[in-house]
C-alpha cells in the first residue's frame, strides 16, 4: 500500500506533492535518465529534488549536465554555480561550469574553473586537456603547451601530437609542427586529421605536390572537414584537373552547406569554364550567406553584364559604389551595362565619373588619409571572408576539431554524434518500446509474431515495437507517461493478479528510466505468468541497462575521487552484484529462447552481453543463430563482423561488414576502408 501511494503521487509530477519521498532515489532515477540521453526527463527529476531539498548541490550539478546536452550553456553555467555555492569542494561542478563557460567563449573563467577542479582532482587528466583547449583559444600557447606536455608525460601512449602540432604552428614553429604531425600520422595513419594538418602546413610552404598527396589521404580516410575538399579543389585547379576540382567543391558543399568559400571557388571555376548560369547561382548563394562579401558582389555584377542581365548588374555596382564611392571599376561596369540597355548618355556620364576619379585620385587619397579612411580601390573590395582567403591564397585554414578535447560531458554521452570516424562499437541491444527512430535504409525485419500477437490483444494503450534506436521523451510525453503510471496503478489496485497490467506498468517505468520499479513489476508479472516471453525479454534488457548505468557511475566516481577503503568495499560489492546481475540477464534470454526458439533479437542481445564478458566464440554462435532466424539481420552481421575482427579473423569480419553495408548500415563502409588498409 505504501508503494501504491508513492506511485500515484509520483505519477503526477506536475503536482509536485511528494516532499516525503526518498530524494536519493529520485536523484538516482534522474541520473539513469541522464545517462540514457533522456535529458528533458532527467531535468524533471532534478527539479523535484531541488524543490524538496534546495540546499543539495548534486541536483543542480546534474541538471547542469543535462542542460549542456540540450545546448543551454548559460543555464548550465548558472546551475553549476548554484551547485558550487552549496558545496565548493566538488570538482565535477567546476568541471561542468568550465565546460559551459568554454562553450560560451568565456575562456578566462573556464581556465579558472578547470584549474580549481584540477586542484581537487589532480588525477583527472581530462581537466588538463580542457584547460589546454581554453588556453589555446585565449592564445596562451605557453600555458597550453605546459598542460599538453604534462598530460603526455603522464600518459606516454596518448596520441596528442595533432594538438601539439597546432600549438607549435600557432607559435610559428613550423619545423616542430611538421615533426608532430608526422608522429601523429605514424601512430594513427587512418585518421584524416593528421593528413589534413600536414597538408595545410605543406600548402603554406607552397609545397603543392606534398599538400595534394596529403589532402588526398585525408579524403581517403573519410575526412568530414570541408576545407580539405576546398583546398584539394584549389590544387586540382592549379593542376588543370577541372572536373576533379568541381567534384571536390561539390563534396565540400555537401559537408558544409553554409560555407561560402566552397560556393565562391566553385563559382570562379564555373565562370572560367563558361558555365556562367551555374556560376551566377553560386555567387547568389555566397551573397545569401554573406551579404557583405563585396568581392562576390563585384564578380556577380560582372557576370550579370556577361549574361546581359544589365539591370541586375547596375544594382550590384551601385551597392559597391554606396560602400566604396571611388571604386573606379564599378563606374566602368555601369557604363557597360547602360550601353547594353541603349542608354548612351548614362553610359557617357559614368565614364566621365571614372575619368574624374582617376584624374583626381592623388587628392582623393590625401583627403581619405586625413579623414582616416581609404575609399580608393584598385581592385574589387574585400569582405572579411575574402580577406581571409587572400591571406592563404584562397586555401582554407584548419581549426582543431572540438571533439578532440571535449570531455565526457559532451562526447561520452552517446546521444552526441560529433565523431569524424565511425566508432568501432557494437550496434545496441533491441528493446520493446512505443517509440523508435525509423531507418528506411536497413532491411532488418522488425516484425516479430509474438509482439504482433500481443499488440492484437490491445492490452496496451499503443502499439509495442522492437527497436535498437529509442527516442528520448519530450516534456509532453514525460507527463503523459507519469499520468499513465498513475492510471495503471489504480487498475492494479482493483485487479492485483493481472500479469498484463504489471507488464504494462513496467514498460511505463522503463520509459521514465525508473529501472528498479520496472524490474519489480516484471518480477510480479512473471510470478503470475511463468511463460510470459515478452516479460523475460524486457527484464533482461532493463537489467542490462541498469548494469550499464551502474558501471558508468562507478567509472565517473573513480575518475574524480581518490578511492577510500569504504569506497573500495562498495566498489567490490558492486562488481560482485554486477556479475550476479549478468548471470540473471543470461538466464532471462535463455528462457526467451527456450519458449520462442525463433526470437532472433534474444540471440542478438545475448551475443552482445557475451561480448562484454569477452566470450567472443559463444557470442559469434549466438549472432549465427540470429542470422539463421533472419538472413537480413543487418545489425547481427555488423556486430559479428566486429567480433571476428577483434579475434583476428579479418577475412570473415570484412565479409560481414560488407554484408552489413549492403543491408543498410552505411558506417560499415568507413570501417571496411580502415580495416582493409591495415
Amino acid at each position: 500500500m505504501k508503494k501504491l501511494i508513492f506511485i500515484i503521487i509520483f505519477g503526477s509530477l506536475h503536482i509536485f506533492g511528494f516532499a516525503q519521498w526518498n530524494t536519493d532515489r529520485i536523484l538516482t532515477i534522474g541520473r539513469n535518465a541522464l545517462y540514457f540521453e533522456d535529458y528533458v526527463l532527467s531535468i524533471q527529476y532534478f527539479n523535484q529534488v531541488i524543490k524538496i531539498k534546495p540546499y543539495m548541490a548534486e541536483p543542480y550539478m546534474y541538471r547542469a549536465m543535462a542542460k549542456i546536452q540540450l545546448g543551454d550553456d548559460k543555464g548550465a553555467e548558472l546551475d553549476a554555480t548554484e551547485s558550487i555555492e552549496r558545496n565548493p569542494f566538488v570538482p565535477q561542478a567546476y568541471y561542468i561550469r568550465g565546460f559551459a563557460r568554454r562553450n560560451l567563449k568565456l575562456y578566462d573563467e573556464a581556465v579558472k574553473d578547470f584549474s580549481k577542479a584540477y586542484e581537487f582532482s589532480p588525477d583527472n587528466m581530462n581537466l588538463l586537456l580542457n584547460r589546454m583547449d581554453a588556453n589555446m583559444r585565449l592564445e596562451n600557447y605557453k600555458d597550453a603547451m605546459t598542460d599538453l606536455d604534462t598530460y603526455m608525460r603522464l600518459n606516454p601512449k596518448s596520441n596528442l601530437y595533432y594538438e601539439k602540432g597546432f600549438i607549435q604552428l600557432a607559435t610559428k614553429d613550423t619545423l616542430a609542427a611538421e615533426i608532430s604531425f608526422n608522429e601523429y600520422i605514424k601512430r594513427d595513419s587512418t585518421s584524416s586529421n593528421g593528413w589534413s594538418a600536414r597538408a595545410l602546413l605543406h600548402m603554406q610552404k607552397n609545397e603543392t605536390e606534398k599538400a595534394y598527396n596529403d589532402y588526398s589521404q585525408a579524403i581517403k580516410y573519410n575526412s568530414k572537414f570541408s576545407g580539405d575538399y576546398i583546398n584539394r579543389g584549389i590544387l586540382n585547379v592549379q593542376r588543370k584537373n577541372f572536373r576533379q576540382a568541381l567534384s571536390d567543391y561539390d563534396n565540400a558543399i555537401k559537408l558544409d552547406k553554409k560555407g561560402d568559400l566552397a560556393y565562391y571557388n566553385r563559382a570562379l571555376l564555373r565562370a572560367n569554364l563558361g558555365d556562367n548560369n551555374n556560376a551566377l547561382s553560386d555567387l547568389n548563394m555566397v551573397l545569401t550567406l554573406d551579404s557583405a562579401n563585396y568581392d562576390a558582389l563585384y564578380r556577380r555584377a560582372m557576370l550579370n553584364n556577361t549574361l546581359r542581365l544589365y539591370r541586375n548588374a547596375i544594382a550590384d555596382f551601385n551597392k559597391i559604389i554606396g560602400k566604396y564611392p571611388y571604386f573606379i571599376p564599378a563606374y566602368w561596369g555601369i557604363a557597360e551595362a547602360q550601353d547594353g540597355l541603349g542608354n548612351s548618355k548614362e553610359s557617357f556620364r559614368y565614364r566621365q565619373q571614372a575619368y574624374e576619379i582617376e584624374k583626381n585620385k592623388d587628392n582623393i587619397k590625401k583627403k581619405a588619409q586625413i579623414a582616416g579612411d581609404n575609399k580608393i580601390a584598385a581592385n574589387a573590395p574585400k569582405s572579411a571572408a575574402s580577406r581571409k582567403t587572400e591571406i592563404f591564397n584562397r586555401f582554407v585554414n584548419q581549426d582543431i576539431d572540438d571533439s578532440q578535447s571535449d570531455t565526457k560531458y559532451q562526447d561520452g554521452r552517446r546521444g552526441n554524434i560529433q565523431n569524424i570516424y565511425t566508432d568501432v562499437v557494437n550496434e545496441k541491444n533491441f528493446v520493446l518500446s512505443y517509440y523508435s527512430k525509423p531507418d528506411e535504409i536497413r532491411r532488418t525485419n522488425l516484425y516479430e509474431p509474438i509482439v504482433e500477437d500481443y499488440n492484437k490483444r490491445k492490452v496496451l494503450s499503443t502499439v509495442l515495437k522492437i527497436t535498437n534506436n529509442e527516442l528520448a521523451l519530450t516534456s509532453e510525453l514525460v507527463n503523459q507517461h507519469f499520468d499513465e503510471i498513475n492510471n495503471i496503478s489504480k487498475r492494479i489496485a482493483a485487479d492485483n493478479a493481472n500479469a498484463d497490467l504489471y507488464f504494462y506498468r513496467a514498460l511505463e517505468f522503463a520509459l521514465v528510466q525508473d529501472f528498479n520499479s520496472s524490474i519489480e513489476d516484471l518480477n510480479k508479472a512473471l510470478s503470475i505468468r511463468s511463460d510470459f516471453v515478452l516479460a523475460y525479454f524486457c527484464r533482461a534488457n532493463i537489467r542490462y541497462k541498469y548494469i550499464e548505468y551502474k558501471r558508468s557511475t562507478l567509472q565517473d566516481n573513480n575518475e574524480v575521487l581518490l578511492e577510500k577503503s569504504t569506497e573500495k568495499s562498495k566498489r567490490l560489492a558492486d562488481e560482485t552484484q554486477a556479475k550476479f546481475d549478468a548471470e540473471m540477464i543470461m538466464r532471462d534470454y535463455d528462457k526467451v529462447i527456450g519458449l520462442a526458439p525463433d526470437f532472433s533479437f534474444a540471440y542478438f542481445n545475448k551475443a552482445n552481453v557475451l561480448c562484454t564478458q569477452s566470450d567472443f566464440k559463444t557470442a559469434i554462435t549466438n549472432y549465427n543463430k540470429a542470422i539463421e532466424s533472419d538472413p537480413d539481420f543487418a545489425e547481427a552481421y555488423f556486430n559479428r563482423g566486429l567480433t571476428y575482427l577483434f579475434i583476428g579473423e579479418d577475412s570473415k569480419g570484412l565479409n560481414d561488414l560488407s554484408k552489413a553495408g549492403e543491408l543498410g548500415i552505411y558506417k560499415s563502409y568507413n570501417l571496411l576502408q580502415r580495416f582493409s588498409d591495415k
